[in-house]
């Protein structure tokens, strides 16, 4: 089933004003399916991947030669695995600045290469392909982004009133969590499929795709990391906690952390700068970049699971933090996404800061609120001014608590 992705839209738009346009992403996000999409529809071109050992030798070989005989428009995929055919799109681009020449995709985050800073700076506009939102999958119209309508709102009464009561219940949020949204799992009817998926990813993935990345001296450290990591999704990164767990150097794992979240298999959220007189914690939170990837690796194959392991408020918000991720690059200016916490241990799971505009999310895997609820966002408004207040819950009514604090069901905020 191929469903429609909100990022096409976006990236057409920028094929008419830029000669090359670089999606990454991680593996089997659904960039390939998109690609095609485009090439196939909005942007007639020809497609070829590096995936394919012929197309590969003839890059890494000769990619002058090879896009010589190809001339744009030109759908690439996978691109990591021939970097100097960047440098030879920068001599072709450099002869002739014709928008929509190169569609480029990557599942390693080529900016922090330095093929793409030398060859094509200023050249290519760079988007990122999330894994497909809850929005996507219920095919929804991609209307204004849960974020712009925060940030709109003049009053928790009017940002409730921008959020429609979704149809959705507890038992579909679950799954939606438990599946994520890479679109094979995802779409599966059947769970031993899913799961056998998610077992095949990380074997395929961290054995083959990221030692070829990079040299990799302790290969099993790595899978025992990233398992380590998802088991610890949503809490702050101790890395010498970690080297103390994996009996590894520290220096090592913060290299594999670096490489795990540069093949986007975990997400570090920095910290709020915030007001700078007070003390607040300054470590970066990880998350699972999928929260059914995380539930797989955490042991987690049911709710249950989640809840008898004290897991479901984090995994809840993994899951938050990967459509809030595919939410913000919606909006033309994306407010910048953080979270805050104090020494003290006052904390508000998600930050949103556009200007100087602030709005604080808490997340709760609970139908029913309580008064402390609000304690974090509270501390956050006496911090600094405070435009909105947002309570994300497993309830189904979008209620203002009063006139800076909304609450709003996961499944109404996320249009499912």
């Amino acid at each position: 089933m191929d469903i429609p992705r909100y990022e096409q839209g976006i990236i057409e738009e920028l094929l008419a004003a830029f000669p090359v346009v670089l999606l990454t992403g991680a593996r089997q996000v659904g960039k390939t399916t998109l690609v095609r999409r485009i090439a196939a529809e909005g942007w007639p071109a020809r497609y070829f991947t590096l995936d394919d050992p012929t197309v590969r030798e003839a890059c890494l070989v000769d990619p002058d030669r090879f896009l010589a005989a190809n001339p744009g428009p030109l759908a690439l995929d996978e691109v990591q695995a021939a970097p100097d055919l960047l440098r030879a799109i920068k001599l072709r681009v450099d002869q002739s600045r014709t928008p929509g020449s190169y569609l480029l995709t990557g599942s390693a985050n080529l900016l922090a290469m330095r093929q793409v800073e030398e060859s094509l700076a200023g050249r290519v506009a760079v988007r990122e392909l999330e894994p497909l939102s809850w929005a996507e999958l219920h095919e929804a119209s991609p209307g204004p982004s849960a974020s712009g309508r925060l940030f709109s709102a003049r009053s928790a009464e009017e940002a409730a009133a921008s959020f429609p009561r979704s149809q959705a219940g507890l038992q579909e949020v679950h799954e939606r969590v438990l599946t994520g949204g890479y679109p094979t799992p995802a779409l599966s009817r059947s769970e031993r499929a899913r799961l056998t998926w998610f077992e095949s990813y990380v074997r395929t993935y961290v054995e083959r795709d990221i030692a070829a990345i990079a040299g990799i001296e302790y290969l099993g450290v790595l899978g025992r990391l990233l398992r380590l990591l998802m088991l610890r999704s949503g809490n702050l990164l101790n890395v010498a906690d970690l080297s103390r767990t994996l009996q590894a150097p520290v220096t090592t794992l913060r290299r594999y952390i670096d490489l795990l979240s540069l093949t986007y298999q975990v997400f570090l959220l920095p910290p709020h700068a915030g007001n700078p007189e007070r003390r607040l914690v300054k470590a970066p939170k990880v998350y699972g970049r999928d929260s059914g990837l995380t539930a797989y690796l955490g042991g987690m194959g049911s709710w249950e699971d989640a809840v008898r392991d004290a897991r479901d408020g984090a995994l809840l918000e993994t899951f938050v933090c990967a459509e809030l991720r595919a939410d913000l690059r919606r909006t033309p200016v994306p407010p910048s996404l953080s979270y805050w916490r104090t020494h003290a241990g006052q904390e508000v799971d998600f930050v949103l800061q556009r200007g100087e505009r602030v709005v604080g999310i808490e997340v709760k895997a609970t139908a029913h609120l309580r008064p402390h609820d609000s304690d974090g966002l509270r501390a956050l408004a006496q911090a600094e001014p405070l435009h909105l207040g947002v309570i994300l819950y497993l309830g189904g009514e979008v209620l203002a608590l009063d006139e800076r604090t909304v609450a709003i069901p996961i499944p109404a905020f996320f249009g499912a």
